[in-house]
């Protein structure tokens, strides 16, 4: 049957329902207003799983050390004889490398070493190796740090020798004082044969071309022999390896080591004989200098503020090292080197534009969801970003500092997962970084607000401020006034539930 008529005059009319729900993203692009109710303004501390499944992210844990006296300006992950480190590079130039599972701290360099921004790889899990633009290049091994002015920790035993009854004396003669600088080392004996030499002091003063001798002291049936090389003299500002090769950036230079052939390993080799080398790149689409070099998915990048460029492989001959640079945008690249990292075989960065992604030899934007956000960020602190296998979904996070026009500034994260973007809050963040830890086999991320070195995303327990913003919809008749009639929320929980 028809409905019955409405009394005539009725201001009343038929009743229509807005469901919000099925959010397929978050888009801060659009004024709320204009959303489509399928797309959620904001969705802060709230991972997108699934349709109508929004699910509440944990919270940072308590601290796992805190650095005392420093304020953290970068961060970096390692891995050394089988520990896993956060390096915390400090606002005064030191570094202090925390252990990820203890907490325990070392420290790598005093106040004043480096500047507050260098940069640091890992070698071999063996070795850091740090490039600044005030500290020059350097290494730690975990006990050592050995600097410009130092001989290399890599002494090249040329013959054990034989017949040792006890580990031989080890001075050196040339170099600075003729004593390599104070260098000091002892020697390591494996049936009366010297098989190993570990340096205690590597000196200071030493010219970049000294020529320093070991000598071995004690009695033996055959003497052994060594050589040693002074320590790499070179200043940069951004670090790889690649080709299993070290490659530092220091403005337009681009410089590589040599392979190995005259001490062995190829981080201290910078011999041209070795096919050690630099080239300056002078294309015009490097608008100023270097930005970042990082070996990631078989490639080097190299990074400038409007260009990004790739090498491939590298091949050698007559003693020297030839490859192609090649260039894979000349409008778009990044000032903000802690942005840089491998994501499922992409390679994603940030600007002060947005997200961008390398899609082979193609460079595309990824975040336009976000403009909104970007808009309002603050970049007076460096964007840094991490990965995070959120609820077994693998992330990528970029840290912000987000001018709120509601809550006024504060560090954000916004996360990337299969082409969505959700924002988290863990506290008032200066840096982030993530590790893939040995104890938990996932990828953690860790962050600080100061002096501290906190897990994130680890603590079901801590709760979290969560917020969701749904499209501000007319649904297609904006005359008609509109009122809340119900919401709810569904809970999945693990606790057992009495009936």
């Amino acid at each position: 049957m028809p409905p019955a008529p409405r009394p005539q005059g009725s201001q009343v009319g038929d009743s229509k329902f807005i469901a919000f729900l099925g959010w397929k993203k978050m888009n801060t692009k659009v004024a709320r207003q204009n959303l489509p109710e399928d797309e959620a303004a904001w969705m802060e501390n709230l991972q997108p799983i699934a349709p109508n499944d929004l699910q509440t992210v944990p919270g940072a844990a308590t601290a796992l050390a805190t650095v005392t006296g420093k304020t953290l300006s970068r961060a970096f992950q390692a891995n050394l004889s089988g520990t896993d480190y956060i390096i915390f590079c400090a606002t005064d130039g030191s570094i202090t490398a925390v252990n990820a599972n203890s907490g325990a701290q070392t420290t790598v360099a005093t106040a004043g070493t480096f500047s507050a921004i260098p940069d640091i790889t890992v070698f071999s899990s063996t070795r850091l190796l740090i490039i600044d633009a005030t500290g020059g290049y350097a290494t730690w091994d975990g006990t050592l740090l050995v600097k410009s002015g130092g001989i290399s920790p890599n002494i090249h035993i040329t013959s054990g020798g034989s017949g040792y009854g006890a580990p031989p004396a080890i001075t050196f003669t040339g170099g600075a004082g003729g004593n390599a600088g104070g260098a000091t080392a002892t020697a390591v004996l494996a049936s009366g044969v010297v098989v190993a030499i570990n340096v205690t002091n590597a000196g200071t003063g030493n010219a970049a071309n000294a020529a320093i001798v070991v000598v071995f002291t004690g009695a033996n049936t055959t003497p052994a022999t060594a050589t040693v090389v002074v320590w790499p003299q070179i200043s940069g500002t951004s670090i790889a390896i690649f080709g299993g090769r070290v490659w530092t950036a220091n403005g337009r230079v681009l410089s590589f080591t040599g392979t190995g052939a005259t001490t062995g390993q190829t981080f201290d080799d910078i011999a041209p004989a070795d096919a050690a080398g630099s080239t300056t790149i002078t294309d015009a689409d490097l608008a100023h200098t270097i930005t970042a070099i990082r070996s990631l998915n078989n490639f080097l990048y190299i990074f400038g503020d409007q260009s990004i460029k790739q090498v491939g492989s590298i091949t050698i001959q007559s003693s020297v090292t030839l490859f192609t640079i090649l260039t894979l945008a000349s409008d778009i690249g990044t000032s903000f080197m802690m942005t840089i990292l491998s994501y499922n075989r992409l390679v994603l960065f940030a600007n002060k534009q947005g997200v961008y992604g390398i899609f082979g030899a193609t460079v595309q934007k990824v975040s336009d969801d976000l403009d909104g956000i970007f808009q309002r960020t603050d970049f007076s602190l460096q964007p840094s970003a991490a990965l995070n296998d959120l609820s077994n979904i693998h992330c990528y996070l970029l840290l912000l500092k987000y001018n709120d026009p509601l809550l006024g500034l504060r560090a954000i994260i916004v996360s990337y997962q299969t082409n969505k973007w959700f924002v988290v809050s863990q506290g008032a963040l200066l840096a982030i970084t993530s590790i893939p830890l040995g104890s938990t086999t996932q990828v953690e991320t860790f962050g600080s607000s100061g002096a501290d070195v906190t897990q994130l995303l680890q603590n079901l327990a801590v709760p979290v401020p969560v917020l969701l913003r749904t499209a501000l919809t007319s649904h297609g008749n904006p005359v008609i006034a509109k009122q809340l009639i119900r919401s709810g929320i569904a809970v999945t929980t693990t606790r057992a539930c009495a009936r």
